[in-house]
């Protein structure tokens, strides 16, 4: 089983990868433009949208995984209290997610 630490260190090398990916992309085009060529346009536009769309895929997981320990670590609190505490946090939540709330 992997650590936080594990994943946060790959989830880090994963996003420099796509960064890299965009900025040679990037590069390519600029070259491509001053060089006059489509294909190495082409190319570097490429590189770029697939680049932006790793960066965004991995920003997305990191979410995910933070939204899911947020998850567990509410549920464990909510846990610990008698149900008639429980349901009061759970309403005062739920009614200041409605809008016009003042809280």
């Amino acid at each position: 089983m992997a650590s936080v630490s594990d994943r946060t260190l790959d989830l880090q090398d994963r996003e420099t990868k796509a960064i890299a990916v965009g900025a040679g992309g990037v590069a390519a085009f600029v070259l491509g433009w001053i060089l006059g060529s489509g294909l190495l346009r082409l190319l570097g536009f490429t590189a770029v949208a697939v680049g932006g769309g790793l960066y965004a895929r991995e920003r997305l997981a990191e979410r995910s995984e933070k939204i899911d320990a947020a998850k567990e670590s509410i549920r464990s609190e909510l846990d610990d209290l008698d149900p008639v505490a429980r349901a009061q946090v759970l309403k005062g939540v739920a009614q200041s997610q409605l809008p016009g709330s003042n809280s």
